[in-house]
């Protein structure tokens, strides 16, 4: 990695795990960026980024563009995933097996097995023969677990209430079944626990209990937490900052903005302010360090007011 700013200047700041990292790790949607952004960003901010979903509006795109973008971020050590919806869709239609050496050819290296767009329930077996089947091709397998909406959704009880047994039952067949890494489902987390301080607040004792719950038992760094990147910027912002100050800065984000990579890193180096948890969320790490207490877990502050 190159010298950064902070380190000309000769500025203290908090430490950030290197790649390849086994936690704190951010995933991007790349929901249709032009190859020359994807460049600049990656210039300026690829150390930080560790793994790419080329989302579905890539579909109308030329092939020899995505191309492109894939080698772009391949260059700077990103891992690219296609959207989970591209194999759910190809295995519907029975063609998994004639996409995914295309994928492979593109320059994919990693395969979600997701199952948020149909309503059939779930074969845990089928999962599993599927998983098997990518990692021969030579695909790491990121699971998924949850729907977008509670209804069909054996892990949850309604639209408020995960069902914890049935969670850990999925996430551990998963990772049985050789997933790397597992997404926990954005819209299923945003109303669980809540996107704005005030809910997310009143939660405390209840959607994010069941969370934590659930995270202990499987294992914190084992899970991918998805921050819908289609909610508004002030929702994204708190909820990745509360899974921080539940699991610490270094917690694995999902499904983050690609241009919004310097805000997430300035999130986790508690330098940049999230309005709505009084001083807890005001440039958390800065206080810290003027009072001393810079290298205590200062990003837990808001589940204490």
């Amino acid at each position: 990695m190159e010298r950064t700013l902070q380190e000309f200047l000769g500025i203290a700041w908090p430490d950030r795990t290197r790649k390849p990292r086994p936690k704190g790790l951010t995933m991007v949607m790349d929901n249709g960026w032009p190859v020359s952004f994807v460049e600049g960003m990656m210039d300026q901010y690829g150390e930080y980024l560790d793994v790419v979903k080329i989302w579905d509006p890539h579909l109308r795109a030329p092939e020899k563009e995505v191309r492109r973008k894939i080698d772009v971020y391949l260059k700077h050590n990103v891992r690219v995933q296609p959207g989970g919806i591209f194999m759910e869709v190809a295995r519907l239609q029975g063609k998994e097996h004639e996409v995914m050496p295309r994928l492979a050819d593109l320059g994919c290296n990693v395969i979600e097995v997701s199952f948020t767009a149909t309503n059939a329930e779930r074969n845990m077996a089928k999962e599993a023969e599927f998983i098997g089947q990518a990692r021969k091709l030579g695909f790491t397998v990121f699971g998924e677990v949850g729907k977008k909406f509670h209804e069909n959704d054996s892990t949850r009880k309604s639209n408020t209430e995960i069902d914890e047994e049935a969670t850990i039952k999925e996430f551990k067949a998963l990772f049985d079944a050789g997933c790397e890494k597992v997404y926990w489902e954005g819209h299923l987390l945003r109303n669980v626990m809540g996107e704005d301080p005030e809910r997310l607040l009143a939660s405390r004792v209840s959607g994010t209990q069941q969370v934590i719950r659930v995270a202990q038992e499987i294992g914190v760094e084992r899970i991918m937490f998805e921050v819908s990147s289609l909610r508004p910027v002030l929702n994204r912002r708190v909820l990745q900052f509360w899974l921080m100050t539940l699991f610490g800065t270094e917690v694995n984000i999902g499904n983050a903005r690609l241009e919004e990579l310097g805000y997430l890193e300035a999130l986790r180096s508690g330098s940049h302010p999230v309005h709505g948890f009084g001083q807890a969320g005001d440039y958390p790490w800065i206080r810290a360090f003027e009072d001393g207490k810079a290298d205590q877990a200062w990003w837990s502050e808001a589940l204490k007011i």
